[in-house]
């Protein structure tokens, strides 16, 4: 009586098995851990082997065979099918009991349900492999910005000459998308970049998932049908990262229905308490899921879409999901996939949710408008000081370039002096060996406290770039950049044209 009620509490199913994987369960544990009740074990219908994951079986028998040859105790983690297809995560101890012979008599053991703590290491793993990845992306994307730079702004500066043929025009137009599929490229890799942080703002997600949704659907045979809470929260956000979020996941479920179909969105508001299951703070949250109608993830997969390069499409870089994931887990959210093979899979987004609602403000057309004025450049890039300096010029500034913070600081200090002020200033983030922005900042400051400045960088690895008003920055500007985006950064920081 005394073993059977230390059996009946243990957090275990105690097991008495065989060589054949035939097995005898003395507790009634096994139906809540496996879904099958322990009758059909005891009655030779299925055995302990016919629930393993087909390519776990081989690890499970290597641990009984190595236990043989030594202490024959063994603990081996594996995964097993539950009745009804889920997967989950096993410990199995045991001890096997040989006869005089040698042979394998019975094994006694335990079962232990440990699929929380490897979703916990699977968790982990994911970070860290976006964290090693991050330090090399960072690097490479910078220089790679670097470069694009000098393109997409000379580019910029061609189609705004009135000379150029059409025909010319319509290639170097065709040159700028390709531009710009690059600079997407870049940054979905500077999303990696150890430390980048999102440059939030407080709107309304509704219509940034509508257009963003709809844009990944275009020119397809499917199409999206939304149910959005009309209450939906405001959320604090990357407007940019998030909508490369959502247009990643509708293109996999575009992919994922070649004849077309239906894509539906649903939206909500709700409460995260304590004891979830999510690994998400207590509080407000605003939930997307995203359902498609495809062909579905086999099981195997589920636990490595959001792995870096993990892919199984013939074309795509197998970016899309991972930089979801990474973009997500910088807003403070969650992303979780549910997928059942011909019939679809579902993918939920959880971001933090502010209790109030945003009446976006209408949006006035960009025009590119001659201003005056005088600007200091500082950037290490030869490459990216010819072309700003031309941008500057077409834009009607006059700009004067320096190599590193030093030399920006003196510059600075001399037109000060001579009483011919730099309108604006703009700073490189990361100069190799020499001042970044960040420290010149801190000089300017002390030289004119209200100096009107711009950080520009071509990655995401410091925190200026997301608070730069805290650093007493008054713009930012990620490159690459147009003359148009330009432009605008600069008239926000300089007074009106006249």
């Amino acid at each position: 009586m005394k073993y059977r009620l230390v059996v009946e509490n243990l957090p275990a199913v105690v097991f008495k098995g065989y060589a054949d994987w035939r097995t005898e369960f003395f507790d009634e544990k096994v139906q809540e851990l496996t879904g099958y009740d322990k009758d059909e074990f005891n009655s030779g219908k299925l055995k302990w082997s016919d629930v393993i994951v087909k390519e776990d079986l081989q690890d499970a028998k290597e641990a009984v065979r190595q236990a043989l040859k030594g202490n024959r105790l063994y603990a081996r983690e594996y995964r097993i099918i539950k009745r009804g297809g889920e997967i989950i995560w096993i410990q199995a101890r045991g001890q096997i009991v040989c006869d005089q012979a040698g042979r394998i008599d019975h094994i006694n053991g335990v079962f232990f349900d440990i699929t929380d703590r490897k979703k916990a290491e699977e968790e982990w793993t994911k970070l860290s492999k976006l964290e090693s990845l991050g330090l090399l992306a960072g690097g490479i994307a910078h220089d790679f910005n670097n470069i694009l730079m000098g393109i997409l702004g000379n580019l910029s500066l061609c189609l705004m000459d009135r000379a150029v043929s059409p025909e010319v025009q319509e290639r170097l137009t065709e040159a700028e998308k390709a531009c710009e599929q690059a600079r997407a490229l870049a940054r979905q890799l500077l999303t990696f970049a150890k430390g980048g942080s999102p440059i939030k703002e407080i709107t309304a997600i509704d219509k940034i998932l509508n257009q963003s949704a709809m844009l990944a659907c275009r020119g397809t045979q499917t199409r999206c049908e939304f149910q959005l809470a009309s209450d939906l929260w405001a959320v604090e956000i990357d407007t940019g990262q998030i909508n490369q979020v959502f247009q990643n996941i509708v293109i996999n479920a575009v992919q994922a229905m070649p004849l077309g179909g239906t894509i539906k969105i649903y939206g909500e508001n709700v409460a995260i308490g304590e004891g979830s299951g999510l690994p998400l703070r207590p509080g407000n949250y605003v939930k997307i899921a995203m359902q498609d109608q495809g062909l579905g993830i086999p099981a195997e997969y589920l636990s490595k879409i959001f792995d870096p390069y993990f892919t199984t499409k013939q074309k795509g870089s197998g970016l899309g999901l991972a930089t979801s994931y990474s973009i997500v887990k910088n807003h403070n959210g969650h992303i979780t996939v549910d997928s059942t093979l011909e019939k679809g899979s579902t993918f939920t987004i959880y971001l933090p949710g502010l209790d109030r609602k945003i009446t976006p403000a209408p949006q006035e057309p960009e025009e590119l408008t001659k201003r005056k004025g005088s600007i200091l450049v500082m950037d290490d890039e030869e490459i990216v000081q010819k072309v700003l300096h031309k941008m500057l010029v077409s834009l009607g500034y006059d700009a004067s370039f320096a190599a590193d913070g030093a030399e920006a600081i003196k510059m600075f200090a001399v037109a000060q002096a001579s009483g011919h002020d730099f309108d604006a200033v703009i700073l490189d983030l990361t100069v190799p060996g020499g001042m970044g922005g960040k420290e010149a900042m801190e000089q300017l400051l002390s030289l004119d406290p209200q100096v009107k400045a711009i950080v520009s960088s071509g990655y995401f690895d410091d925190s200026v770039m997301a608070e730069f008003k805290k650093h007493g920055f008054s713009g930012v500007i990620c490159k690459p950049y147009t003359l148009a985006e330009l432009g605008k950064a600069l008239s926000q920081v300089i007074a009106k044209p006249d």
